[in-house]
């Protein structure tokens, strides 16, 4: 932003640095509370309004949106992985569509807010859309193609809670007991574990530690190729129980492969979908609501914050680093054992 002062004369000037050279071009307005008010909102639009009259250019390049979004979209890709690019170029060609031709400096906040309400996006995609596009922005600032990022002015739009579906005790029995073959150990496994579907379809008999009862969590696996988890951390987990006895079980099926779950052909899955499937079939079998194979993941959280267990040893266990994020997005209704309460000044 110019900085705005006022010369010896109680003229207001505007004072900024460009192209590494420190330029004072005086605006010919007396200062005044109002006068300075306004500048000070205004500061760089009106600084570059006096430059380009001094030196007869302008400061703007004329670029479109596309071209140059695109081509920032590509040079920032090696501070990604493969698949973190891949989303990021599909939320830019989505950006394109709406913003195409239209000049670098024309990209206003209006222009920003409009496509907020007209893109049919949910509010957390929306805001991942706002990231890529934010990128964008402050590379144009960084260039000088334009004075200010008009992105921060415009709000996010709030999410809407939704109450997070999970299984009870009861519906997990059922689907555990009519399940068959892996996926009964699958299931059995993950409702006591809580592992993303990539990450299970990764989980090697390595991994497994049976003497410390604990599982290293290093790798997912998309679209066929392992990559590292979402949080880019290798996590430990503790073996409860219930996963203990699945794990084993599985064990007799696929101890002689690399991989803990593999598919009838005895080769790694390459995407979680399959899980997803067979889970949604299961859940018709049982007449229950038919949620994800995820929703076992949910459920986990829920039943590990259900019996007491320590918030910042459940984060370590889903890979969460917010609690914000695990308890808005991860945790079902919580049931409390109420019967000791009851008992409390019974006698009056």
């Amino acid at each position: 932003m110019a900085r705005v002062i006022t010369n010896t004369h109680n003229i207001i000037v505007l004072d900024k640095t460009v192209k590494g050279k420190r330029h004072r071009l005086s605006t010919g307005v007396k200062a005044d509370k109002r006068s300075l008010k306004w500048y000070e909102k205004n500061s760089d639009d009106e600084f570059y309004k006096l430059y380009n009259q001094k030196f007869n250019i302008s400061t703007f390049k004329t670029i479109s949106f596309k071209e140059y979004g695109t081509n920032i979209t590509r040079i920032t890709g090696q501070n990604r992985n493969e698949f973190s690019q891949k989303e990021e170029e599909m939320r830019m060609r989505k950006l394109s569509e709406y913003f195409g031709n239209i000049d670098m400096s024309d990209i206003n906040a209006s222009l920003i807010a409009q496509f907020q309400n007209e893109c049919g996006l949910a509010p957390k995609t929306i805001r991942n859309y706002r990231s890529t596009l934010n990128t964008v922005l402050e590379m144009a600032l960084y260039d000088e193609i334009i004075t200010k990022n008009p992105l921060h002015v415009v709000k996010a739009p709030m999410s809407v809670h939704k109450e997070v579906f999970v299984y009870n005790t009861d519906e997990m029995s059922k689907l555990i007991s009519l399940a068959t073959n892996q996926f009964k150990n699958i299931l059995q496994f993950n409702f006591f574990a809580g592992l993303r579907g990539s990450e299970l379809i990764a989980l090697r008999w390595k991994d497994i530690d049976f003497e410390y009862k604990t599982i290293r969590v290093a790798t997912r696996i998309r679209e066929g190729k392992e990559d590292v988890t979402k949080s880019k951390k290798v996590r430990i987990l503790d073996i409860l129980p219930q996963s203990e006895k699945a794990l084993r079980q599985q064990m007799e099926r696929t101890g002689l492969n690399e991989y803990v779950f593999v598919t009838q052909y005895g080769k790694r899955y390459k995407t979680p979908d399959v899980l997803n499937e067979s889970f949604q079939k299961l859940c018709h079998k049982a007449k229950l609501t038919i949620g994800t194979f995820h929703t076992t993941r949910k459920t986990c959280n829920t039943l590990l914050k259900q019996y007491g267990l320590q918030q910042d040893w459940i984060l370590d266990q889903l890979g969460h680093v917010e609690s914000g994020v695990n308890r808005e997005h991860y945790t079902g209704r919580i049931k409390p054992d109420l019967s000791k309460i009851g008992t409390v000044l019974a006698h009056l």
